[in-house]
């Protein structure tokens, strides 16, 4: 643990992918009784903390007029979330919140002028810092530092090529940013090299034909040339 830094807690959800009454709360309309929705329980958990410890909620996902609407009274000076049963959450100076979104085209200038904006393109941050940090993340066993560069120089010399082939030549029910294809890469990449699964034919599963488990290969112990080899 590193004393320089502060020590972070996160937790981050898409608020479109659920109603405004999940997100914020709502009465049942037969009982009368109140349920808290995700975004208010969150807030709620955080205030109670008495931890000095940041505290930030993500709301990864577009911003339409409705929902943000109800938070201008958080992100103003009041620091306050007002909730439809009349109850009023007070955030603590420990509380931070990001809005990742795609585009601000039905916010509202009272929202904007409410935040603080880092514009960044895809273009402008492509793949690599992904990689780059999903490359440090692997484990030391199997992995090791000459490991972790042939991969980095194999990306570096392979992927974007890939990318502009896809881009030319290829097309795709939903469209997707190349950060998005590389992270599905990385997941494949994973998954082949899960030693925990693999098998002499392809990955253990339980309705397979029983095989018996590969023994671990400890990659750290290969020569370059021959992790490349096992690589192609």
């Amino acid at each position: 643990k590193d004393e320089r830094f502060q020590k972070t807690k996160y937790t981050c959800f898409n608020p479109k992918g659920i109603t405004m009454g999940e997100l914020y709360g709502e009465f049942n309309e037969l009982t009368q009784e109140w349920t808290d929705g995700l975004g208010s329980k969150i807030m709620r958990g955080f205030v109670t903390e008495e931890s000095p410890d940041y505290k930030w909620t993500i709301f990864d996902g577009p911003v339409d007029a409705i929902w943000i609407e109800n938070m201008n009274t958080v992100l103003d000076d009041n620091m306050t979330l007002c909730l439809a049963n009349g109850e009023r959450v007070k955030l603590n100076w420990t509380m931070r919140m990001l809005f990742e979104v795609e585009d601000l085209r039905v916010a509202s200038p009272a929202t904007v002028s409410r935040c603080g904006m880092v514009y960044l393109t895809p273009g402008d941050l492509s793949w690599q810092p992904f990689v780059h940090t999903w490359c440090a993340g692997l484990p030391e066993e199997p992995f090791g530092e000459k490991s972790k560069e042939l991969i980095l120089n194999y990306f570096d010399g392979v992927v974007q090529k890939g990318i502009d082939f896809i881009r030319k030549n290829g097309t795709e029910p939903v469209k997707t940013e190349d950060t998005q294809l590389v992270i599905s890469l990385c997941r494949l990449f994973e998954s082949v090299f899960n030693t925990e699964a693999a098998t002499a034919n392809s990955c253990a599963a339980k309705d397979a034909q029983s095989e018996t488990p590969l023994l671990p290969r400890k990659l750290t112990d290969m020569e370059p040339a021959e992790f490349e080899k096992l690589l192609l």
